[in-house]
């Protein structure tokens, strides 16, 4: 955990497929992805077998951390609204979803989503994945 907070939260959209060319998406969306991820790059002892673009809202900043997964989703989402339509093609050979990073230090809380973001995150059409992660250390 970096901060004593004990809620802590990432949030990226991802399109991610075999055969996407990532170039392709910062194209079409007129976005500078965080980071991009090839088919055969090693990581650790796996190697990629995907190509992933990855945006936080940020061009070319791996990570950004929010104190409230609403808060950081809306902020991420307001700068894709515009280009929402420009994502469809990619549906068709890729997958696109939201990666949301919860990192706590306690078991109570955790994140409350609102019914307006539920409603625009649904007409991204894309699905949301929220990866816990535990740390007894503040």
């Amino acid at each position: 955990m970096r901060s004593s907070v004990s809620h802590i939260y990432t949030v990226e959209f991802r399109v991610s497929g075999r055969s996407l060319d990532p170039d392709a998406v910062t194209t079409a969306l007129e976005l500078m992805p965080a980071y991009v991820h090839r088919v055969g790059e090693r990581i650790g002892r796996k190697t990629r077998e995907t190509n992933t673009w990855v945006y936080n809202g940020y061009d070319d900043r791996e990570q950004v951390e929010w104190p409230d997964l609403e808060e950081g989703l809306q902020f991420v989402l307001d700068r894709l609204w515009s280009r929402r339509h420009a994502l469809e093609p990619f549906s068709a050979v890729a997958e696109c979803y939201w990666w949301c990073g919860h990192f706590q230090s306690s078991f109570d809380g955790g994140p409350r989503l609102s019914p307006g973001l539920l409603s625009r995150l649904g007409q991204i059409g894309a699905a949301l994945c929220i990866d816990n992660y535990f740390s007894a250390d503040p």
